[in-house]
């Protein structure tokens, strides 16, 4: 793929595939997010630590002063930390009063908050979850699917754009067959999948859980995500090929990767 024109197209770039305390504490994947590109419009979704950082390191054109929205699914430290320092990006060191920030309310209000509070009036729109809420952006919008995970506020998404395939996002959470079953439209599933082997009373999902989503969604394909400890010893690739049938690619992605929205059966 060529990278000026992927960055004006539709395109995804995995800037850590890395999730879990110990995958974080270690940097054994990185924990830097998604980037998403929308035909200029650009978005980072959960900004954990190192994304500044591996968004510098990707050069150009990759720019954090072109992202104009936020994507923050909930609030550990894994998927969080770098939001700070991100709206500092977006607004231009907070000379401009710009770009769009969408977040659970428990993460910007509150105790536990991982929002500054000085940067509510920094950034151009805070936006909070709320399960089916609809957030628009140019030529589409995302539909806000509630998850279940350790008594924080958890959100995945569905993204629906006139010049793409349905695209959904299962963040961090309990499997749920019900809420699956939301994501019943899309054509392209990217899936945190933190464990290899399920682990009863945690809400996160494992290599089982991605075979029963593959089949009761049957999307064209699957991008797993956030691999914690034992996903990674046990190769993730490996994993992926396993999960893949003759209806479904699964795919494993590496550190920085990318994949083009708009031919996404190509690179996979």
């Amino acid at each position: 793929m060529q990278q000026n024109r992927l960055y004006d197209g539709a395109f995804l770039k995995f800037l850590g595939t890395g999730g879990a305390r110990f995958v974080m504490i270690n940097q054994t994947r990185s924990t830097g997010g998604i980037w998403l590109g929308l035909y200029g419009y650009h978005a980072i979704i959960d900004p954990g630590p190192g994304s500044l950082v591996r968004i510098c390191e990707a050069g150009k054109p990759f720019n954090p002063e072109d992202i104009e929205m936020i994507i923050l699914t909930h609030k550990h430290l894994d998927h969080s930390n770098d939001i700070n320092v991100m709206i500092e990006a977006v607004t231009h060191g907070g000379f401009k009063k710009r770009g769009t920030l969408l977040l659970p309310e428990d993460a910007a209000l509150g105790e536990g908050r991982v929002l500054l509070s000085h940067y509510h009036s920094k950034i151009g729109c805070i936006s909070y979850w709320q399960d089916k809420k609809m957030v628009y952006i140019p030529d589409g919008n995302i539909e806000a699917i509630k998850l279940i995970h350790h008594g924080v506020e958890c959100y995945g998404f569905i993204l629906r754009h006139s010049k793409l395939k349905t695209l959904g996002f299962i963040s961090d959470t309990r499997y749920d067959e019900e809420i699956i079953r939301r994501y019943s439209d899309c054509e392209l599933l990217v899936v945190n999948m933190t464990f290899h082997q399920i682990r009863n009373g945690i809400d996160h999902l494992a290599a089982d859980h991605i075979a029963l989503i593959r089949d009761i969604i049957a999307p064209k394909a699957i991008i797993l995500n956030h691999f914690g400890k034992g996903v990674i010893e046990a190769g993730p690739e490996k994993i992926a090929r396993n999960l893949t049938n003759d209806s479904c690619k699964v795919i494993a992605p590496f550190d920085g990767q990318e994949f083009d929205l708009e031919d996404i059966e190509s690179n996979l």
